[in-house]
């Protein structure tokens, strides 16, 4: 029962953040690594607490703090899964906020059998190696 409770707790607390307006000049204020917010598409997000979880390592999520953080996040293209963990997370949305006009990448989500972080290092080295055997064979 007290889990329970616990849990409608926390998602009250979501609901009701989620309504909130945040200025770009408070979240701002929220760049050291005791206390870190920054935006993705216009939501804020406390992560504070998932510095030392996060797989990418809390110094990616650091360089961010208390900025918007959406075209860092598009560009790792970060799966179906990581969105979800970070709703947990959010705090408010971005006041001014404009996604028309906002400069961040379109959302991504990359499939489970590969990135293309790793296609974009793979095509380079198998370029490479044909160079190289192509001057060997030749």
């Amino acid at each position: 029962d007290v889990l329970l409770l616990r849990e409608a707790q926390g998602t009250a607390a979501r609901a009701m953040s989620s309504d909130k307006m945040i200025s770009a000049a408070e979240m701002a204020k929220h760049d050291k690594k005791e206390d870190v917010w920054f935006a993705i598409h216009g939501v804020v997000y406390n992560i504070t607490n998932y510095l030392e979880d996060h797989p990418g390592g809390e110094e990616v999520m650091l360089d961010r703090a208390g900025q918007d953080a959406t075209t860092d996040f598009e560009d790792v293209g970060h799966s179906e899964e990581a969105r979800k963990e970070l709703k947990k997370f959010e705090v408010g949305k971005l006041e001014g906020y404009d996604p028309a006009s906002a400069k961040a990448a379109k959302p991504t989500v990359e499939s489970a059998g590969g990135s293309s972080g790793m296609m974009g290092m793979l095509v380079p080295v198998v370029l490479v190696g044909a160079a190289v055997a192509y001057r060997f064979l030749m």
